[in-house]
């Protein structure tokens, strides 16, 4: 399967507009408040949080929120949006445009629905593991993948065997966004009109995350 997700491709979405016209604000965010209360982290935590792929970073005010102590730090491949980060987030955070080789050692990475946009995804997780002691990754759970989607990998319970795994979390999600209406809000519009038309009733979409440990740095 190809792959769209290039900086070019996330340059023009962010600069355009488009990412915010389709509610992408609203998914980061949505995203963020319904995996936060899963993270092994203690409110208390002091370390440095780096969110990988942070979009517009409009899930740093909910870590900023959930642990006040921390140092947040958020990476994009996107200059445009690493550009409108630093202008509505850069007081309470650092931000940095790169890749995974980019990423400066820190405590903690999160990397939010970022993964089933990657090629290579096993050998980002290795080497994004190396620069920190736990290494988070959230996304789709059994996504059904779509021709020409930005989401080329789906995950299961058994995704990411090389990587030491500390715990693993499926959860039910409300979804994201997409010209205001939610996810969820989309499925139950469809689910009233998909039994007349013999096609089966969608269930809500799941999350899981991932936490893998280094072990050479805990």
């Amino acid at each position: 399967m190809s792959n769209v997700n290039t900086k070019d491709y996330w340059d023009n979405r962010f600069s355009s507009g488009d990412w915010e016209n389709k509610k992408g604000r609203y998914q980061t965010k949505s995203f963020a408040l319904g995996y936060i209360k899963y993270l092994p982290i203690s409110k208390d935590f002091t370390g440095t949080i780096m969110d990988f792929g942070c979009a517009l970073g409009d899930s740093i005010p909910c870590y900023h929120n959930a642990f006040p102590l921390a140092s947040l730090k958020g990476m994009d491949i996107s200059s445009s949006a690493v550009d409108m980060c630093r202008e509505k987030y850069g007081e309470i955070a650092e931000f940095y445009q790169g890749e995974c080789a980019d990423v400066p050692s820190v405590d903690i990475i999160i990397a939010s629905n970022v993964f089933e946009h990657l090629s290579n995804d096993q050998v980002i997780a290795e080497s994004l593991l190396k620069k920190c002691k736990q290494l988070i990754v959230i996304v789709p759970y059994r996504e059904n993948l779509q021709y020409n989607s930005e989401h080329i990998n789906t995950y299961t319970m058994t995704s990411f065997p090389k990587l030491n795994k500390s715990q693993v979390v499926v959860y039910s999600c409300h979804g994201w966004s997409y010209y205001g209406l939610t996810y969820i809000k989309q499925i139950l519009i469809k689910n009233i009109i998909r039994p007349f038309i013999g096609k089966k009733i969608l269930r809500q979409p799941k999350q899981i995350m991932y936490v893998f440990e280094n072990l050479d740095k805990i």
